[in-house]
């Protein structure tokens, strides 16, 4: 038998699954493309780490690797905070947690108050996953299945759909809009 005729199990493995999930993925995309702020430039506090967070949030989320969309875009959002604070000087926050980033950022008035909330509501979707929960926890997945009435797939679909968003505002906040009348 020649090596032609063996099959290759890892590429018919994703041949399938890109034939499977093909379409899946486009409407995931399409979606992401909407919620993307309509900047000339994005600007990345943090560096290199900043970019490839953000660039692979977004790769999660059309792959529907939706844990990782809640892991690295809260990550991506309190990267971009420190850097912020670090920027300005603030050197005692380098280590800080996003928990102690946000309410610093609202206590300063960085942070409008739905901004605020919006990336507290991140980091709040966000601890469950990454933090032990003793079973039927008020945050626990197996107790929102039951109170929302909905699938686990379903209800971490929509956690990382507001991930998105919190991310999406985040990058926008540092983006940089250029009014094509200034160049003129």
């Amino acid at each position: 038998m020649s090596e032609d005729a063996i099959p290759d199990i890892p590429h018919e493995w994703l041949s399938r699954e890109d034939e499977i999930c093909f379409a899946e993925r486009l409407e995931r995309l399409r979606w992401l493309e909407k919620q993307m702020p309509p900047a000339d430039y994005l600007k990345y506090h943090g560096g290199l780490m900043s970019k490839y967070l953000f660039d692979e949030t977004r790769y999660s989320f059309v792959y529907g690797q939706y844990l990782a969309v809640i892991v690295l875009g809260v990550a991506f959002i309190e990267k971009m905070l420190a850097a912020e604070f670090y920027a300005s000087g603030r050197n005692d926050l380098e280590r800080a947690g996003i928990s102690e980033l946000l309410k610093e950022a609202g206590e300063l008035a960085w942070l409008s108050a739905d901004e605020y909330d919006a990336f507290e509501r991140a980091r709040q979707i966000r601890n469950p996953v990454t933090h032990f929960r003793r079973p039927l926890h008020r945050e626990d997945i197996d107790r929102r299945m039951v109170e929302e009435n909905q699938l686990a797939y379903t209800i971490i679909e929509q956690d990382a759909r507001t991930i998105i968003a919190a991310v999406m505002h985040m990058i926008g906040r540092h983006a940089v809009y250029v009014d094509e009348s200034d160049e003129q």
